[in-house]
């Protein structure tokens, strides 16, 4: 009789285990971003913020860091900041960065998306891109710029209407609207466009 108790508590405890298991491998949600604000200096009457720095990490190690010389948060939507001469950096799993400035930007401090725009430049080991407007999605993992987008390499300029890149695999789309094919002009054998 003792043994058969033995057994039935030890079934009871292993199934109680499986569902642990399933449960935090499927259903419990997990957050993809820890985040932590590292430095923000004088706050005024006006909400405004100067210096301002944060730093995200997801859960498998890609780094997104965003700096501004001023901020100011949004009355209406408190998770919103306007920022102004911003610069940001994702570090990627492979340790490249993709490196980001520009004259202003909408920074969303909880889900980490941001809408850069005037004077966008994003830089990526060769590749260069201008452009008025660049929007991250976390979420999504995708980096899309477009608005007077032109594309730089070693080898071609190209002028698009939007690239989108997708953070995860750099694999990239490029789209023109108004069914003109997209500009590219590529280098000569002199050096030459």
């Amino acid at each position: 009789m003792r043994k058969k108790n033995i057994i039935q508590i030890l079934l009871v405890i292993l199934i109680l285990l499986i569902f642990f298991i399933v449960y935090n491998k499927y259903f419990k949600k997990v957050s993809d971003v820890n985040d932590r604000l590292i430095e923000k200096v004088d706050i005024d009457e006006g909400n405004k913020l100067i210096n301002i720095t944060y730093e995200s990490v997801d859960t498998l190690g890609r780094k997104y860091i965003i700096t501004a010389e001023t901020g100011k948060l949004d009355d209406k939507e408190p998770d919103l900041i306007y920022m102004s001469k911003v610069s940001a950096k994702i570090i990627l799993l492979d340790k490249n960065i993709i490196y980001i400035e520009s004259l202003k930007a909408k920074y969303n401090n909880l889900n980490y998306d941001t809408k850069f725009q005037d004077d966008v430049k994003l830089k990526f080991l060769n590749h260069n891109v201008v452009c008025d407007n660049l929007d991250i999605s976390f979420k999504e993992y995708l980096l899309e710029a477009y608005n007077n987008l032109s594309y730089k390499n070693l080898d071609i300029i190209m002028l698009a209407d939007k690239i989108v890149i997708d953070i995860l695999t750099k694999k990239y789309k490029i789209f023109n609207f108004n069914k003109s094919k997209v500009k590219i002009k590529k280098k000569n054998l002199i050096g030459n466009y």
